[in-house]
């Protein structure tokens, strides 16, 4: 007779088992990794908007785990193990609240092989070219290459300084949205996810992403940095509640959009002040 799945494992000449044998994973396992590779699953959970037996009744249809209650358990027990994580929910939300959002334009991107060692060699170069209050300049090390994030104008002459046979690439008309945050950004889980998984939700790639600091930059298309902008200023004046003014931001765009409607009780104001 076939051994079934749990009694599979390692056995001598003899069929006795040799080694320990693996372990079935349980309801309560399966229904954590399920929602954990989910983040908008795992992010209504958190926020106890989740109706369980809708849950658990995919999570049964899609891995054919036990049974639909025994699902719902786990799901509902899950929720209870996520009540510490309000707090640092809170926390994210705070620093979000209490951040500034920049939009730069006219940004070029150039990738090279080589290392910053590399990079060095061409330092007296880049020294007499660099302009003496060089708007952007940033250099990112991969692997095998680097990459250089600076003004359009800039970029000539940081071209003449490089070998053309080192070039990977070139891009122009790039935007920078930068998010500036308080010192407690530092140890806040989740805020690059956060502010990424934005952009994400409405299809704006980021061509570069980079954080320093308490300064997080998103590199992007210029045709997608207005939208990636009011996100990013939409997510500080969500975070700071429903009642909140736009945040402080350098270069913020006049909002194109109609005016806000007002109330029948301000129309009559408003009529009233005329008079």
């Amino acid at each position: 007779m076939m051994a079934s799945e749990e009694d599979r494992g390692e056995r001598d000449a003899s069929g006795r088992p040799t080694g320990p044998l693996p372990r079935r994973e349980s309801v309560a396992d399966g229904t954590r990794r399920y929602i954990d590779a989910r983040p908008s699953v795992r992010d209504s959970l958190l926020y106890d908007i989740v109706n369980f037996t809708a849950l658990a009744r995919r999570i049964r249809r899609e891995t054919n785990l036990g049974s639909q209650e025994a699902i719902e358990i786990a799901c509902r027990r899950y929720r209870r193990q996520m009540e510490n994580e309000e707090s640092r929910e809170e926390q994210l939300r705070n620093v979000v609240r209490q951040s500034h959002v920049e939009l730069r334009t006219h940004v070029a991107s150039l990738t090279i092989r080589g290392d910053l060692e590399f990079l060095s060699r061409l330092g007296a170069s880049l020294e007499r070219s660099v302009p003496p209050r060089a708007r952007i300049l940033q250099l990112f090390e991969g692997s095998g290459s680097v990459t250089i994030l600076c003004d359009e104008n800039f970029l000539p002459s940081l071209l003449a300084a490089v070998p053309r046979d080192s070039v990977i690439s070139v891009r122009r008309r790039l935007s920078i949205v930068s998010i500036r945050s308080p010192e407690e950004v530092i140890v806040t889980p989740r805020i690059l996810s956060f502010l990424a998984d934005a952009f994400g939700r409405w299809g704006i790639n980021c061509e570069e992403m980079t954080s320093v600091y308490t300064d997080t930059h998103f590199a992007l298309k210029a045709s997608d940095a207005l939208r990636a902008f009011e996100i990013l200023s939409e997510l500080t004046r969500a975070a700071a509640g429903p009642s909140a003014e736009l945040p402080e931001t350098e270069g913020r765009p006049r909002s194109s959009g109609p005016p806000p409607a007002r109330s029948a009780a301000g129309a009559r104001a408003v009529k009233r002040g005329r008079r």
